[in-house]
């Protein structure tokens, strides 16, 4: 490097230094000015929100906390895919029928869907440890109250409880997680709160039937109910203050919608939940039905689904940055697949546990390649902009599950998986217009979940994106 060019090198990091420090004096000023002092946030634009205090590099970590909203999720998703697992034991003792019984897991999904934008517009002054534990709290009393409802109408209320815990813990617990820890440990503790929803989804059918097989139901809500209370134990230990969030324009809700490739993304992301559902709440029966199966084997074939869902998650998260596209596509043209085998195969076991391993090696990629479509699709500085991505997510796991259980009723397990086959198919073939083909020319202002599970991605432009997803750094 030449002489001349080392000064223009020093005197511009003298300036951009100088700019900083004037930077951090005017924000300093202005919060002694307040009383206060200055906190620095970050908006993940997938979590639809503003978080509290973003730790700064150098601090220590709180992985305690991490740990602990990990729980949280982990308690979460046990207690609402729990009817799943024992939707024919529990609609027997209730006296309902399977598709009515189907509710259980309708109910949830719908209060989430209103959930999800209601708090990300009314939470922005709430202190947000105070929402998240009081989110995992909320999941406590739904378990208890489900455990001993005498019918089904206090089953469903207690479901509806639910679903407000779920649709707000999506909306702030892992941004939450992220602010606990400096800007380089974000894509761990990103995998950290993940994992809490895996193990769940891995675990909590197979168990849910055991339990439901060596007692009863009832006990399975009491074993939930056990790891919510420890939920709300260690993040009231764990987790510190985060301080308050921001306010949310309405109108930016509706962005997702108004965008060519984030709208086609949507549809085709909504359709295959829509699918799944159909389908993936009446598993139990559709296996006893179709192939046979006693309550030992079903459980086992559940655990099957869940590792193999693993497998695609995982496979999905290596995918996604090349072949964003090809992975959202494939993975409902997987599940469309096995479906459609799935309705034409009656009595063959060993071909049913195949075909539901890869159903579930489908849909396991699916969250994450819908998630990774709606980061790169929508611009970096939407606050809020994908708390609608959640609630049409939910609302169509409600409709799925929902319409499922007025097919299975009229139809039987077969007529749900052909309808489930063709709706899969029909949201996995919209990616193929110029909407769906824009998703492979990322603009430079998006990230991208990838780099959360450590792959190497490109610097990102200035205007502040954190490597949780997009986001817009302020100093108030």
């Amino acid at each position: 490097m030449t002489k001349r060019n080392r000064d223009l090198a020093r005197r511009g990091t003298g300036s951009l230094a100088a700019g900083s420090g004037q930077a951090t004096n005017s924000a300093g000023r202005l919060a002694a000015a307040r009383g206060g002092t200055v906190v620095h946030r970050v908006v993940p634009a997938q979590l639809a929100c503003r978080i509290g205090a973003r730790a700064r590099v150098g601090e220590r970590n709180a992985w305690a906390a991490v740990v602990s909203i990990a729980l949280g999720s982990f308690a979460l998703v046990f207690s609402e895919v729990i009817p799943v697992g024992l939707l024919g034991d529990i609609s027997g003792h209730q006296g309902v029928s399977i598709g009515i019984g189907g509710l259980m897991v309708v109910v949830p999904a719908v209060t989430a869907a209103v959930a999800a934008p209601v708090l990300t517009l009314c939470s922005a002054r709430l202190e947000r440890r105070r929402v998240l534990v009081g989110l995992s709290a909320l999941v406590v009393v739904s378990d208890v109250i489900a455990g001993i409802a005498p019918g089904i109408g206090v089953m469903l209320a207690a479901r509806a409880e639910l679903g407000i815990g779920v649709g707000g813990f999506w909306v702030f617990g892992a941004g939450a997680a992220i602010s606990l820890v400096s800007e380089q440990a974000r894509g761990t503790a990103m995998a950290v709160v993940s994992s809490g929803i895996f193990l769940a989804t891995v675990a909590s059918l197979p168990a849910a039937s055991l339990i439901g097989t060596l007692t009863t139901w009832r006990a399975a809500f009491a074993v939930a109910a056990v790891f919510a209370v420890a939920a709300v134990a260690a993040q009231l230990a764990a987790v510190p203050r985060l301080g308050p969030g921001g306010r949310v324009r309405p109108g930016s809700l509706l962005t997702v919608v108004t965008r060519p490739v984030s709208r086609i993304g949507l549809v085709a992301a909504g359709a295959i939940f829509f699918a799944n559902f159909a389908a993936y709440t009446y598993i139990g029966p559709l296996l006893h039905t179709r192939a046979g199966l006693g309550a030992g084997a079903i459980t086992l074939v559940l655990l099957g689904f869940g590792l193999a869902g693993a497998a695609g998650n995982f496979t999905a998260g290596v995918t996604v940055r090349r072949h964003l596209r090809a992975t959202l596509m494939g993975s409902g043209l997987l599940v469309a697949v096995s479906a459609l085998l799935l309705a034409a195969v009656t009595g063959a076991r060993p071909l049913t546990i195949a075909l539901v391993a890869v159903w579930g090696l489908g849909f396991g990629a699916v969250p994450v390649a819908a998630q990774s479509w709606m980061a790169r699709a929508m611009p970096a500085n939407v606050e809020g902009g994908l708390a609608l991505f959640v609630s049409a997510l939910q609302g169509s796991l409600a409709a799925g599950s929902a319409a499922g259980g007025v097919i299975y009723d009229a139809k039987g397990p077969g007529g749900v998986l052909a309808v489930a086959a063709a709706v899969a198919a029909a949201g996995s073939l919209t990616l193929l217009g110029r909407a769906g083909a824009a998703i492979s020319s990322p603009p430079a202002s998006s990230a991208d979940p990838a780099r959360e599970r450590g792959q190497e991605a490109p610097t990102p432009s200035q205007g502040a994106i954190d490597t949780a997803g997009n986001s817009v750094q302020r100093a108030r």
